[in-house]
This record gives structure tokens, sequence and C-alpha cells, in this order.
């Protein structure tokens, strides 16, 4: 009954996740654009379990990368670097922003994802000169918008008491 409350749990985390990349996303200006997925991917790895966090953080991101226009060749990094952001996060204690590693986490996250998807940008595009091009404004203000709504969304949810409220 747990597991079975694990999965309803992290199938909603996928379908929040998909939704908010999907439709609230910003163009960069350099052909990208700049989504809040990755907070949603924090608050999973804050409240759930490290299988399905995990599970959670390659799924929600990686069905985007399927359904978008040109998405598909993103699929095999994002699965791999969206998990490694939620590795960061615990999900222990009574409240999402009650762990020091909770605070410090979405730092760390955010870095993983920039280091990474720049290495993405060099092997997909040919070189330096595609990572660094990736990397302002694309990839660090998602990070540090990122950073900035976990922040918001984890105090609202701590204030509600949301890890109690779900049995978390």
């Amino acid at each position: 009954m747990r597991d079975t409350r694990k999965l309803v749990q992290s199938a909603a985390f996928i379908a929040i996740i998909f939704l908010m990349i999907y439709f609230i996303r910003l163009p960069n200006g350099f052909g990208g654009f700049i989504h809040f997925g990755d907070s949603l991917i924090f608050i999973a790895a804050s409240v759930l379990p490290v299988p399905f966090s995990l599970f959670v953080a390659a799924l929600g991101p990686g069905l985007f990368n399927l359904a978008a226009e040109g998405g598909a060749i993103w699929f095999p990094f994002t699965i791999v670097i969206k998990p490694l952001m939620a590795l960061c996060f615990t999900n222990k204690g009574n409240s999402i922003l009650g762990r020091v590693r909770n605070r410090v986490a979405p730092f760390l996250a955010a870095g993983i994802n920039t280091a990474l998807y720049f290495i993405a940008n060099m092997i997909l595009f040919d070189g330096w000169a595609a990572g660094i091009a990736a990397l302002w404004p694309g990839l660090i203000v998602q990070g540090i918008g990122s950073v900035v709504f976990f922040f918001i969304i984890a105090a609202a949810l701590d204030r509600l008491k949301i890890k109690k409220m779900l049995g978390l």
C-alpha cells in the first residue's frame, strides 16, 4: 500500500514537471528556453524517497524531451543529469527546508545541471563555443531561477505542512 501511494505521488510529480516545462517556458534568445521544472524536481527529491525521486527526475523532463519538437536529442542527457541533481536532496525530516542539506542542495543541483548540460552542448554541437553559448543566459539563468523558485515553493509547502498532510 505504501509503495502504491509513492507510485501515485511520483506519477503526479512526473505529470506536473512535464506540464511545467511544456507550458511555462521562456525563450532565452539563443534558440533555447528557460523553465522552472527543475525546481519541482527539487521539491520531489525533498519529499519522495530516493528510488522514486530519481524516477521522477528522469521521467518528467525526459518525457518533455520526447514530446517537444527537436527535444529527443536531449533525452539521453536528461535521464542522467536530472537524477544526479535529485541525489543532492533528502526526504528525511518533517519539512522540506528543515534540513541543512535541502537548503544547500539546490545550489549544488543547479551547478550539476549547468556543468553537465555545458558538456552536453559541447558534445551535441561540436565544441567549446556551443558549450559557452549555452551558459548565458540559458543555463545560468535557469539555475538561478530554479533555486529561487524552489525556496519560494518549499517555504509555502512547509507552511502548509505538506509532508504531514500527504503522509510523507
